[in-house]
C-alpha cells in the first residue's frame, strides 16, 4: 500500500512537470531582455542652409520585451526601453569665426508597439511605432518626445525548454510626430542591431 502511495505521487509529479512543460512550451507570450547599438544621426527632413551638423556617438539602449502571439505567423510585440547616446553639434563654418563644438547627452524612455511577422521558424519582419518620452535634462536638439517609427528583419532561434535568441536588424526614427511644435523639428534616426533573449511565460 505504501509502495502504491509512493508510485502514485510520483506519477502524479512527472504527469505535472510534463504538462507545465507543454503548456510553457505552446505559450503565447513572451517576455524577455534586449540589448541594442546602432549608429544614429539628427537630422532635418527639410533642407536647410547654414544649419549645423550633428554627430552622435556612445549609443545604446536597453530594454524589457513582451510578445503575444496571435496566430502561427503573426505577433504582437511591446516593451519598455531606455535609450541614451551623446549628441555632438557642429555649427556652420562662417569664415572669421571659430566653429566651436558643443556636445550634451540624449536619453530617452521610449514604449515600441509593433507586428512582427514570422517566416517559417527562424526570420521575421517587424514594424510599428513608439512613444518616445525625451528624458534628457537639457539637450542640444529639438525633443524627441514624440511617436516614431520603426521597420525591422530579424532572426530567431526557439529551445525546447522555451526560451528564444533573436538578433534583430533595424531602421528608427523618433519624433516623426512630435509632442512639440519646431518649424523644423530636428529627427533622431537609428540604424542598429537589437539582441534579445526572451521565455515563455
Amino acid at each position: 500500500m505504501k509502495t502504491l502511495a509512493i508510485l502514485t505521487c510520483l506519477l502524479f509529479t512527472f504527469n505535472y512537470s510534463n504538462a507545465q512543460e507543454i503548456s510553457k512550451k505552446n505559450s503565447r507570450n513572451k517576455i524577455g531582455l534586449t540589448y541594442s547599438f546602432a549608429d544614429s544621426d539628427v537630422v532635418h527632413f527639410q533642407s536647410l542652409t547654414g544649419a549645423a551638423s550633428y554627430d552622435s556617438e556612445n549609443f545604446y539602449a536597453i530594454g524589457i520585451n513582451y510578445t503575444h502571439k496571435l496566430n502561427k505567423w503573426l505577433e504582437l510585440e511591446t516593451g519598455i526601453e531606455y535609450l541614451h547616446c551623446s549628441v555632438v553639434s557642429e555649427p556652420n563654418f562662417i569664415p572669421g569665426h571659430e566653429a566651436i563644438q558643443s556636445k550634451s547627452d540624449l536619453s530617452m524612455v521610449s514604449i515600441p508597439l509593433t507586428m512582427r511577422t514570422n517566416f517559417g521558424k527562424y526570420f521575421f519582419l517587424n514594424g510599428g511605432f513608439s512613444i518616445d518620452i525625451d528624458a534628457s535634462d537639457s539637450s542640444i536638439i529639438d525633443s524627441q518626445s514624440g511617436i516614431g517609427g520603426i521597420l525591422g528583419l530579424g532572426m530567431k532561434y526557439d529551445f525546447t525548454c522555451g526560451a528564444c535568441l533573436f538578433v534583430n536588424p533595424y531602421i528608427k526614427s523618433h519624433a516623426l510626430i512630435p509632442f512639440s511644435h519646431e518649424k523644423y523639428h530636428e529627427h533622431l534616426l537609428e540604424g542598429g542591431i537589437r539582441i534579445g533573449i526572451s521565455y515563455n511565460l
